[in-house]
């Protein structure tokens, strides 16, 4: 599996949940790992991303990043 592949199914399993921003690829410790963007440190959603710290195969790192809201230019 690729970290692209693993990407779109973390977004896939975690997009409807409650915090849940988007997910991004970085590179964490030497290796590349999945960015978990959340609104919020408090959801739930943290403390379950953050007890798997890693999600098929790739390390996972939880940043709060707020609400992202695009602006028309």
């Amino acid at each position: 599996m690729t970290i692209f592949e693993a990407k779109k199914h973390l977004q896939d399993r975690y997009r409807f949940e409650e915090g849940f921003v988007g997910v991004g690829i970085c590179h964490y410790a030497n290796e590349d790992a999945l960015r978990i963007y959340v609104a919020d440190a408090h959801f739930p959603i943290v403390q379950q991303l953050k007890g798997n710290a890693k999600f098929e195969g790739f390390p996972v790192v939880v940043e709060v990043s707020g609400k992202i809201q695009a602006f028309s230019a």
